[in-house]
């Protein structure tokens, strides 16, 4: 690489002449093919600055033109419209005095023609009057007629109304029998499935304050077992042994010891015999316990129904499970 002397840029060695600023080597000097060149490009700029400055010139003129025409039109319009403004106003005076001396003609014949117009109306007036007068008569005659048509109507329907009234009074009491009886909710029946009639068992035993049948109840969340068993071990010591069979009730608690504490058996006419076993308090004669209470499937389903004690038997009866031995 060598340096250029004239513009200081490195340029490699075999190259005779500067690329940049076109130095010759050889020579020591500039060269004329790069000098041309120059001249050219600027020779060039200085003609594309004058035809900038042309076109300039042209749309400045242009633009001055269409300006000043523009201003020109604008006033001609504004003369026009004054000249037209003018010829308006001229024409409505004239037209003015015209009208007013044809005013006052027509002014002379509508008052003549007013006078012909209320005599004719005062004629039409009396006629009507006369006219009104005679219908006046015959309303006064049609309204009385339909004012006595009307009071009959009222005394008729005063009457139907009252005897509606009646028959409304005295179907009340059977409509309020019915509302009663849906108040009531679900309703226990005498015929019931072996788990609900455990669960209604225990439930009335629990009303009437038998402990151990309590206790089944209060521990019954996780479910009631009832065992079925015919032993004589426990069916020989109860006084009123039913139809042999005897239903023993554990709850959660005591059903693992296997503990009889509470049972009870069914008679033949479908009668219950509740026992409770384990307290001082519990019948016995000697060896035998006596049922604490005898009471009829009738008799313990309405009492349950009585005491809105039906949803909390159905619901138990879902926890009742039933064994047999």
């Amino acid at each position: 690489m060598k340096k250029c002397p004239w513009c200081g840029k490195n340029v490699p060695t075999e190259d005779r002449i500067c690329p940049s600023c076109g130095y010759d080597f050889s020579r020591g000097e500039m060269s004329s093919f790069y000098d041309q060149r120059q001249q050219k490009q600027a020779k060039s700029k200085i003609r594309h600055k004058n035809e900038m400055v042309i076109v300039a010139t042209l749309a400045i003129i242009a633009g001055g033109s269409y300006i000043f025409n523009n201003q020109q039109e604008q006033t001609e319009a504004r003369q026009n419209i004054q000249q037209t403004t003018k010829t308006i106003s001229e024409s409505s005076t004239v037209n003015s005095g015209s009208v007013s001396s044809s005013s006052s003609e027509s002014a002379a014949k509508s008052s003549s023609a007013k006078k012909a117009s209320s005599e004719s109306k005062q004629a039409a007036k009396n006629s009507s009057k006369k006219a009104e007068s005679k219908k006046s008569v015959t309303k006064s005659s049609s309204q009385s007629k339909k004012s006595e048509k009307k009071q009959t109507a009222k005394s008729s329907s005063s009457k139907t109304t009252k005897k509606s009234s009646t028959e409304v009074a005295k179907k009340k009491p059977a409509v309020k029998k019915q509302v009663t009886k849906k108040s009531s909710g679900t309703q226990l029946k005498a015929n019931m499935q072996p788990n609900e009639f455990a669960a209604a068992v225990a439930n009335y035993a629990a009303q009437k304050n038998v402990s151990k049948w309590k206790d089944v109840v209060n521990n019954s969340n996780n479910g009631i077992l009832i065992k079925e068993t015919t032993e004589p071990d426990i069916v020989n010591y109860l006084s009123a042994k039913g139809n042999g069979t005897v239903y023993v009730a554990f709850n959660s608690k005591d059903s693992n010891n296997e503990v009889v504490y509470s049972a009870y058996t069914i008679n033949q006419d479908g009668s219950v015999n509740i026992y409770e076993f384990g307290t001082p308090d519990a019948p016995h004669t000697g060896n035998i316990y006596n049922p604490v209470e005898t009471v009829s499937q009738q008799d313990l389903v309405k009492y349950l129904n009585s005491h809105k004690q039906a949803k909390n038997v159905q619901q138990m009866a879902k926890k009742v499970g039933i064994a047999h031995e």
